[in-house]
């Protein structure tokens, strides 16, 4: 046997990792292209709903129409990237309608984030080639910009607020602080109106104590006139 090296080497009929096609369910993903793919598809997948409803609005209804295939072309192809996963990690692609289900579609989703795939071939083929760039940066870059572009809008949202809730509050305090220096101001009204009251009173009690005083006078005079009158039998 001559030990030359051969020319054509035979192709390897049993290759080590499996070919990814992204439309199909047989097929397995791992983690960081289950985040990777997810991002493919949300992006242009919003843009062109954006874009269609946008159109819609503004051009032609026929528009919506578009738009509702491209929402429906999301769905469909979210479930494929699910299947991919759950095949990954040696699981039916039938526990995807759990993302239906709530509860149980946080428990799938932690599945799918979190858990590793199977190590080497399943019953579902040979397992995904090695992650490359791309991935690593629609897989992590992404979703942390997202994260980063969410805080910014809350922060945009939640300022604005905080400072009108600030100036609601200032007002409030003016407000009630007015309402208090007119309750006062009402009173020192009222205080001469009552000084005012007091002295009629006491003026109508005197004149009464007055009329008590003649009253009691006329009944003395009347007392001592009836005692001078003699008696008609004595001055017999």
């Amino acid at each position: 046997m001559s030990n030359e090296p051969e020319l054509n080497p035979p192709l390897i009929s049993d290759p080590q990792f499996a070919e990814i096609k992204f439309f199909s369910p047989n097929s397995r993903i791992n983690r960081l292209r289950y985040w990777a793919h997810s991002m493919l598809m949300t992006i242009p997948f919003y843009i062109a709903l954006g874009l269609s409803a946008f159109l819609a609005i503004q051009v032609s209804l026929f528009f919506w129409g578009i738009a509702a295939i491209a929402y429906v072309a999301m769905i469909v192809f979210g479930f494929v990237v699910i299947i991919q996963r759950l095949h990954d990690l040696d699981k039916s692609g039938w526990l995807s309608l759990l993302i239906l289900v709530p509860v149980a579609n946080i428990v799938l989703l932690v599945l799918l984030v979190f858990f590793k795939g199977t190590e080497g071939s399943n019953k579902y083929g040979l397992p995904p080639p090695p992650n490359k760039t791309w991935h690593w940066i629609l897989g992590l870059g992404v979703p942390i910009i997202f994260a980063l572009l969410g805080i910014l809008a809350a922060l945009f949202v939640a300022i604005p607020a905080y400072d009108a809730y600030g100036l609601g509050t200032q007002q409030e305090d003016i407000q009630s602080f007015d309402a208090q220096n007119d309750a006062e101001s009402d009173l020192l009204q009222e205080a001469p109106a009552e000084e005012d009251v007091m002295g009629e009173e006491s003026a109508d009690d005197e004149e009464s104590l007055e009329e008590d005083d003649v009253i009691d006078d006329a009944q003395e005079e009347i007392t001592a006139e009836s005692e001078e009158v003699p008696d008609p039998d004595t001055i017999k």
